[in-house]
């Protein structure tokens, strides 16, 4: 090191290179830039010239003063010249020790801490004193001491990280007395974090008493910097009251308490005033219970500090409760939907996830298992009679591990049910003008004190005019929670292991009651939320008393039923994943622990349950750093006051080198060829630019990780076409081939639809997604459909789809489903066995598939005595489609319709009516456009404004 006034070079012997500046000007000189070379064939036109001017055979001189200034600027920024205004130098001769306060309350001004200890190490490292770093932070196992030099210890600085923990100051002073009890005195900085913690005087008594009398240095933030804590939130009325505490009372302040969800949103902030000579704060955060069930962190809006979060688990959070209903999903009107009452109803008290079975997974499951296996509180099912067997056994597993499951009625639950009911329902419903008929309609009895509905307040005004009812067994008077004034059962309920299930008789919408409309409906589910666990999952243990579950649980077998670590918070109030060797909490401890080195704070789970680990439980008194002894220096944390030239001399450096090959390129003529190649290296990153704007080849390479057969996506998604599912019997399916042919030109000839060339698809494997009407021959061999086709069929018909199943068959009645049956239909049961088909009904007359283009009153196909079939009416729809969008979703025939459609490439029939002949052809072709037709448009021929145009048609 040298210093020349008030420069300190800190590698002087690279000032040696200087010397060499002259033999370098030397060696300039002597070595002339490269020729000049001038592509020009025709060189016999050159011959016999005179050179009037001659190449330089010296570098010039304005190029040498250049170059000599490159390498003065190389030479001078290894020498690492800087001046130091800070004027702090070491406090002995001995070896450097700095203690560095790593806890909470030193992550606000922590890269000011990590400035001045690379500072202090480089000082050291300029004298050759070896340094010692050592944190405060507790530890389970102190590391060994040792003095290192500068140079190794300044690499690790920057990985040091503030803890969420309060510094163990008396652990330390241990460690160090017995490493450098009887070693020599120390040159000792404490870099604190400004706090006291009662044992701030008696800490540095200790550091002066290493090796015999050590020098001690302590640095505090200034009195502008004050750290803040925030304790547990107290319930307030409608609201939080949140409480923090500072460690400065000199002065009036304000600071902003926010509230966040568990994504980071802010949910509400509150200011918080300080007054002067106080160091405790509360103020009450008005939030509504739904925000206030939302809330995951209280912190201080702008504090990076550990000590300054308060971190709330699910026994703050309000319950999650899963809904699906039955019908199309897209076309639900909002006061007509299953879920529309059931939601207003729920919405302020639980958390809503509306679940989707669209995409249905390989195992045949749909989004139902995935929401359950996400973990519920309670799931409410609306009018779903049937579910896919994987979600079945995914809600028994789930309600048997203790989830509450809530069916409501309606037509396709009384058409048909699984067993995932609490009582055997009768088949169909009861309604008035039925076979089981009220005179009016029936008000609610009041609530037996036995059931979970006791107290609550019915209103005459509430009636029911339809129900499913149950079948009387002996324990039916068990299982009913509520009745309707002739005595039967409304709501019903069963315990399955440790779940519950609930059925109401009625539907969840204003169909068959308006109990829905009712504030009485509001009470009863929240009586029935209020029994549903915090969080069941189909995989979680079951909802058991904490012993049971500790026993019982697949957790247990590992460690002992405990919290494992989920996230940490980190010094700076950051959610980070928790360090290798932090270990769960046992459950039986857990209000006991405290943070440390094995249990930082952070959220813990277990079970599909959270629990908080907080640095603070209560807001704590915090203290600044009072009387030290008299023989310690103290001082603030300055700005940086050492100024170093090697950056900006290297920058120089830099810029120079650059100027030195522009010159030698202009000066060898090669600058016109560098511009050459950069404008042909553009024209290639614009290339390469389009080809990653539009990567996908002639084979979808780029779509194969997104679909499973990218090419039948691209092929079927762009055009409207008619499918039929292929059978496995070739001629069948050559059949339907055919006459999806002939009537795609139908249609195209007669109406304003444009479809494409028809085309078979296997039902287990291809998507059919993309067609809006599936022709499905039914053959008397038909195998049953796989889990994962039954769940695919399932959401095709439930988002829109239609599909036409022909039993070719048409002597077989459709009413006698359950009896003695021909081998097409009892094929057709097999087939429609997992899917959660609705109610069936022969076409009414005035049915808007009879007008939708032309105007029928019967369906032939190929035979003309079959019956066909679609939706049956739910009462408040129009044309009689119990499906919102008043396109039925099934449609079933047997007569033949592929055989009659089909026809040669010269237009004749294939095969011959029977018994029609020409006529019953051209009625089984007008029948197939209606149906296309009624497919495409869904009901819009049902609105009145259409009902003179037809009248005069039938006038004609």
């Amino acid at each position: 090191m040298l210093t020349i006034g008030a420069i300190t070079f800190q590698t002087a012997a690279a000032l040696w290179a200087l010397l060499l500046l002259p033999v370098i000007w030397w060696l300039l000189r002597l070595t002339p830039p490269r020729p000049e070379r001038v592509s020009f064939p025709p060189i016999r036109f050159l011959l016999g010239l005179i050179a009037k001017e001659e190449t330089p055979h010296k570098t010039p001189w304005w190029l040498m003063l250049l170059r000599m200034a490159l390498i003065a600027c190389l030479i001078l920024a290894v020498a690492r010249p800087m001046i130091d205004r800070s004027g702090q130098a070491g406090g002995g001769s001995g070896p450097l020790l700095i203690v560095l306060d790593d806890g909470w309350a030193a992550a606000k001004t922590w890269p000011t801490r990590l400035r001045v200890t690379s500072e202090a190490i480089d000082r050291a490292r300029d004298k050759d004193q070896p340094v010692v770093l050592v944190t405060t932070s507790p530890k389970e196992a102190p590391p060994a001491l040792e003095a290192k030099a500068a140079a190794d210890v300044a690499n690790t600085v920057s990985s040091l990280q503030p803890k969420a923990l309060t510094p163990d100051r008396a652990g330390l002073a241990r460690h160090l007395a017995d490493t450098f009890g009887d070693h020599e005195p120390l040159d000792i900085l404490w870099l604190s974090d400004g706090l006291d913690y009662g044992d701030a005087s008696r800490f540095a008594a200790s550091l002066q008493e290493l090796g015999g009398g050590s020098r001690v240095r302590v640095i505090v933030p200034p009195a502008t910097e004050t750290a803040f804590a925030v304790g547990a939130p107290q319930l307030a009325g409608e609201g939080l009251a949140i409480a923090a505490s500072r460690s400065r009372s000199d002065r009036d302040q304000t600071v902003t308490a926010r509230a966040l969800a568990g994504n980071g949103r802010s949910l509400a902030e509150q200011s918080l005033r300080f007054a002067a000579g106080e160091k405790r704060a509360t103020t009450t955060m008005e939030l509504p219970l739904q925000l206030r069930n939302e809330v995951a962190r209280i912190d201080i809006s702008g504090e990076r500090s550990a000590g300054a979060v308060y971190l709330l688990d699910d026994r703050w959070s309000r319950k999650t409760v899963g809904l699906e209903a039955a019908g199309s999903i897209e076309a639900n009107q909002p006061l007509l939907s299953p879920l529309y009452y059931v939601t207003r109803a729920l919405e302020p008290y639980a958390e809503l996830r509306t679940v989707s079975d669209s995409n249905a997974t390989a195992s045949g499951n749909t989004d139902l298992s995935a929401t359950l296996q996400s973990g519920l509180s309670m799931l409410v099912l609306a009018d779903i009679g049937q579910l896919p067997v994987g979600d079945r056994d995914a809600v028994r597993s789930w309600v048997e591990r203790g989830g509450v499951l809530v069916r409501f009625a309606g037509p396709r639950l009384a058409a048909g049910h699984d067993d995932l009911v609490p009582v055997e329902l009768r088949e169909g419903d009861r309604a008035l003008g039925g076979a089981l008929t009220w005179e009016e309609p029936q008000p609610i009895a009041p609530f037996d004190e036995q059931s979970p509905f006791a107290g609550i307040a019915i209103s005459p005004e509430v009636n029911v005019a339809k129900q499913v009812l149950a079948q009387p067994t002996a324990d039916l008077g068990d299982k009913v929670w509520a009745r309707l004034a002739d005595g039967t059962p409304l709501v019903t309920a069963e315990r399955r292991g440790n779940g519950l299930v609930v059925l109401f008789h009625v539907t969840a919408n204003a169909d068959w009651s308006n109990l829905p409309l009712s504030g009485v409906f509001v009470e009863m589910l929240r009586r029935i939320l209020d029994m549903a666990p915090g969080s069941i999952s189909s995989g979680a243990a079951p909802a058991e008393s904490a012993a049971a579950t500790e026993a019982t649980s697949p957790s247990a077998a590992v460690n002992g039923g405990a919290f494992a670590p989920l996230r940490v918070l980190n010094g700076f109030g950051e959610m980070v994943d928790p360090p290798a060797d932090t270990r769960p909490i046992p459950l039986a401890a857990f209000n006991e622990t405290r943070p440390g080195p094995q249990h930082p704070a952070g959220l813990y789970g277990r079970d599909g349950r959270t629990r908080a680990l907080n640095l603070h439980e209560e807001a704590p008194e915090l203290t600044p750093i009072g009387a030290l002894p008299s023989t310690v220096s103290l001082s603030t944390y300055q700005p940086a006051q050492t100024v170093s030239f090697a950056g900006p001399l290297l920058v120089a450096a830099l810029v120079l080198f650059l100027l030195d090959a522009l010159a030698v390129l202009m000066l060898s003529g090669s600058l016109g060829q560098l511009r050459a190649r950069f404008a042909k290296a553009g024209t290639a990153v614009m290339i390469g630019v389009a080809f990653l704007a539009h990567p996908i080849d002639g084979h979808g390479q780029e779509g194969e990780a997104a679909l499973p057969n990218p090419s039948f996506a691209l092929e079927n998604a762009l055009e409207t076409k008619l499918a039929f599912v292929r059978t496995g019997d070739s001629e069948v399916d050559e059949v339907s081939q055919a006459g999806l042919a002939g009537l795609t030109d139908t249609l195209a000839q007669r109406t304003a639809v444009e479809a494409a060339a028809p085309v078979g698809i296997d039902i287990e494997s291809d998507e059919i997604v993309f067609f809006p009407m599936l022709y499905w021959p039914v053959l008397p061999d038909a195998p049953a459909l796989s889990p994962a086709a039954a769940a695919r069929v399932d959401a095709y018909l439930k988002n829109g789809g239609t599909i036409l199943f022909d039993t070719r068959d048409h002597q077989s009645n459709l009413q006698e489903l359950t009896g003695q049956v021909s081998p097409g239909t009892r094929a057709l049961q097999r087939i429609l066995a997992n899917v959660n088909v609705p109610p069936l009904a022969p076409v009414p007359p005035e049915h808007v598939l009879t007008k939708a283009f032309y105007l029928l009153q019967s369906f032939p196909g190929r035979w003309a005595g079959g019956q066909l079939w679609v939706e049956a009416s739910g009462g408040n729809t129009p044309e009689g489609s119990a499906n919102f969008d008043g396109v039925s979703s099934v449609i079933i025939g047997s007569n033949d319709y592929a055989a009659a459609w089909a026809a040669d490439a010269n237009g004749q029939p294939l095969f011959p009516p029977v018994p029609g002949g020409a006529r019953q052809r051209e009625m089984a072709l007008r029948s197939g456009v209606n149906i296309v037709m009624y497919v495409l448009t869904g009901n819009y021929k049902a609105d009145q404004v259409h009902v003179p145009a037809l009248l005069e048609r039938l006038g004609q």
